[in-house]
């Protein structure tokens, strides 16, 4: 057992110096191969084992002026050839591309033509109907009493100014009627004044003032009527329950005429303006267009959400708009003429804006361009770069950008090299043949070598 222990160790160490070897091994033919024994090669004199490193793994001579080990292995799959850099625009960093019409298919290219067109800013909003609110009566008793009886018992229902809505009991209403009848029996004018104006103050109509004078018998309840012709919103009454002058009973609109309001962004507002003409379009009838003008413009913006409602008023004759439906609503703002291309045909690099121009030869051009600050119906107006009747990309663009910048990269890399044409490996000169009878003598460097060893 302890023969086995002691011998263990000798093992373990030759593993690890074979290991070590084989390392070491791999490190040198990979720093061969590499050329980074290239300067030790120089200085021991190893001529043949340098020259056979001059070779690139993929068998290529190399530049003309570079040496190995100092960058000038060829990149296997880069064509590092002059033609490849292509034609040099105006723009740093692109190049002019040709691409063959095969190629333009495969990608996908499609091109436009730049036009004069309007410059018509179409603002797009969604707006909510409401009532009119100048045709809108919150109905209200201005006494204390109790609802004996209600006339109009839902809400929707269609009413006529002047149609009974509910009967209200009050002792109030009913003592004045009392003392109104003894001023008058008692010739006392100035009181029965007093109380009449009393009673026309508590929104007792004339001709029931009248009626009690010609009757002189109190009514015991109140009939309260509608004081406009229209719908009822709200409903907030019942019968036999207690009602008090700050109680709102009934809310009536006249839906004849209908308010569409819509929310505009701040950087919308310069293109707004009353009596601006308008194209309304409901969600519950989309193949119908309706025509309007905003009437009104909130002075007052909102913090939250940055808007501003704009009103639209729209006739409702037929009481087909109900208060909060939907409707998109366009605004169309004229801003004269300009340069029009496609939004798709801009490319945006954070740096500047470019546009490719297709030129004679199946060739692009990067342009740069100007762009005003709005957008007309996913359109761009250009202000500079590109003229009227250009012919620009306005599909795989992305692709000719790279392929442009590819371009521009390879010319880049090829003018740093240190030599611009390929040279074969010069060939060492050859010796004369001896002459007759003369023995042929080894080479000085041969003689060299021999006397090292």
């Amino acid at each position: 057992m302890e023969t086995q222990i002691r011998s263990a160790p000798p093992v373990i160490s030759r593993l690890v110096l074979f290991a070590v070897g084989i390392a070491v091994g791999v490190g040198i033919a990979a720093a061969h191969f590499t050329g980074r024994l290239t300067p030790l090669y120089h200085k021991l004199g190893l001529h043949s084992l340098h020259g056979a490193s001059d070779q690139s793994e993929a068998g290529q001579p190399m530049l003309s002026g570079e040496h190995a080990g100092h960058g000038g292995m060829s990149m296997p799959g880069m064509n590092m050839s002059p033609g490849s850099s292509g034609e040099p625009s105006k723009i740093p960093g692109y190049s002019i591309v040709p691409i063959s019409p095969e190629r333009q298919q495969r990608i996908g290219v499609r091109t436009g033509t730049v036009k004069k067109d309007r410059l018509l800013m179409s603002i797009r909003a969604v707006g909510i109907i409401e009532p009119d609110q100048t045709r809108l009566a919150r109905v209200n008793i201005r006494i204390s009493g109790w609802a004996t009886k209600v006339y109009v018992n839902f809400v929707g229902q269609n009413v006529k100014k002047g149609d009974p809505l509910l009967d209200i009991y009050s002792p109030d209403l009913l003592a004045t009627q009392e003392e109104y009848l003894n001023a008058l029996e008692g010739s006392q004018k100035s009181l029965a004044a007093l109380v009449r104006r009393r009673l026309e103050l508590w929104g007792v109509p004339a001709d029931e003032v009248r009626e009690l004078e010609k009757t002189r018998k109190p009514r015991e309840a109140l009939t309260l009527r509608s004081p406009i012709s229209g719908r009822v919103l709200e409903r907030k009454v019942l019968a036999g329950a207690r009602v008090e002058p700050e109680t709102e009973l009934y809310r009536i609109a006249d839906l004849s005429v209908v308010w569409l309001q819509a929310k505009i962004y701040e950087y919308e507002l310069p293109h707004i303006e009353i009596g601006q003409p308008v194209r309304i379009i409901l969600a519950s009838q989309p193949e119908k267009e309706i025509k309007g003008k905003v009437s009104f413009v909130e002075p007052v913006l909102q913090e939250t959400t940055r808007t501003v409602n704009v009103r639209v008023p729209i006739d409702n004759p037929k009481d087909q708009f109900k208060p909060g439906m939907y409707a998109d609503l366009v605004i169309e703002h004229h801003m004269g003429e300009g340069l029009l291309v496609p939004e798709s045909a801009v490319l945006r690099t954070g740096v500047r804006n470019l546009a490719f121009r297709v030129l004679p030869g199946n060739r692009f051009e990067p342009v740069e361009i100007k762009l005003g600050p709005y957008q007309f119906n996913e359109r761009f107006q250009v202000l500079a770069g590109l003229s009227e009747g250009d012919e620009i990309v306005t599909s795989a663009g992305f692709l000719i950008d790279a392929e442009s910048r590819l371009k521009s990269a390879t010319g880049a890399m090829s003018g740093h090299q240190h030599g611009a044409s390929v040279s074969p490996p010069q060939k060492a000169p050859s010796s004369p043949a001896p002459k007759a009878g003369e023995e042929k003598k080894p080479a000085a460097e041969h003689e060299h070598h021999q006397h090292g060893d």
